[in-house]
């Protein structure tokens, strides 16, 4: 037998869900800024390079600066972003990877082309760099600088990703960035352990007693001029200077020198990209937010150097 479609019951539920339907069209579009349209769809936002940069500027305490390396190195300010990587240095192998992602924007700590400021007259018939500005232009790859506007960021963006790394990061002191206090005294060897552990470095360069107790430690990451390194030891008198990289001929002499004194300021160098890793890959997670929809990674340089 036909069913009877027009029963008064089936009509009453009929205008029922409509009436239903109406209503919760109508509450979505009383939300403040949201129309149908929007709610009936995933916001998706596209940044530009120049809008991510923007974003990140405002973030920075008296940004933007007269003079600074941090500059677009490679691509445009108006190319869409299709997805960010962070890393310490863009080396052919990161941007590679970054292509393979599907990423078309790298935020890099350190230089892409062999000198702080990344001046590139003299390196013009360099195969190395010929080489890696076509495969910056052949997957149309933006590279911007992200060195000293991190380190301006409070907190300093390369500290603070190497204390959350080591589980220091309650001792941070924002009045005096450079220097933690441990809450015990960890002998040196433990500490070399810890930092090998933590930030995936197979071997590190020591100047001292690996039994001491150390409980001051002066945060050294990256590569810091060796003046203020040994101002610091005559300052502060810590019990450890964490390092990435130092002239040989400088603070390294002025700690045996120290230490032959008496004095019980140690040297513990890392190398200077994993130094400063721990910190890149704490700007992808500080930035993602900042950017909904744009996928923000993370793809570490690692250590140039191996060990025989």
């Amino acid at each position: 037998m036909e069913k009877n479609n027009r029963h008064p019951l089936n009509g009453r539920r009929a205008f029922l869900n409509n009436v239903t339907k109406i209503a919760g069209a109508s509450m979505i579009m009383a939300v403040p800024g949201i129309g149908l349209a929007e709610s009936l769809q995933p916001v998706k936002r596209r940044f530009t390079v120049g809008q991510v940069i923007d974003t990140i500027l405002k973030e920075i305490p008296g940004a933007p600066f007269a003079k600074t390396v941090d500059q677009l190195r490679s691509g445009s300010l108006e190319q869409e972003v299709t997805g960010i990587v962070t890393t310490m240095f863009p080396t052919v192998e990161v941007i590679e990877k970054t292509a393979k992602a599907g990423a078309n924007f790298i935020i890099a700590h350190e230089t892409p082309f062999y000198n702080n400021e990344d001046q590139i007259d003299w390196l013009m018939q360099d195969d190395a760099y010929r080489y890696k500005a076509a495969l910056l232009d052949k997957h149309k790859i933006a590279i911007w600088r992200f060195h000293d506007y991190w380190h301006a960021h409070k907190p300093d963006g390369i500290i603070m990703g190497n204390l959350i790394k080591l589980g220091w990061e309650n001792h941070y002191n924002a009045d005096n960035p450079r220097i933690i206090t441990l809450a015990q005294p960890m002998p040196l060897q433990a500490i070399v352990a810890l930092t090998k552990e933590k930030l995936g470095i197979p071997s590190v360069r020591v100047v001292g007693n690996l039994n001491q107790n150390c409980r001051t430690v002066y945060l050294a990451f990256g590569y810091m001029d060796s003046k203020r390194q040994i101002a610091a030891i005559q300052e502060y008198k810590p019990d450890l200077i964490l390092s990435g990289e130092t002239r040989e001929w400088e603070t390294v002499e002025r700690v045996r020198d120290g230490l032959r004194m008496g004095q019980k300021t140690n040297l513990l160098v890392l190398s200077h990209a994993v130094s400063e890793e721990a910190g890149m890959e704490y700007a992808a997670k500080w930035l993602q937010p900042k950017v909904p929809g744009t996928r923000v990674s993370h793809i570490a340089t690692g250590n140039p150097f191996q060990f025989v």
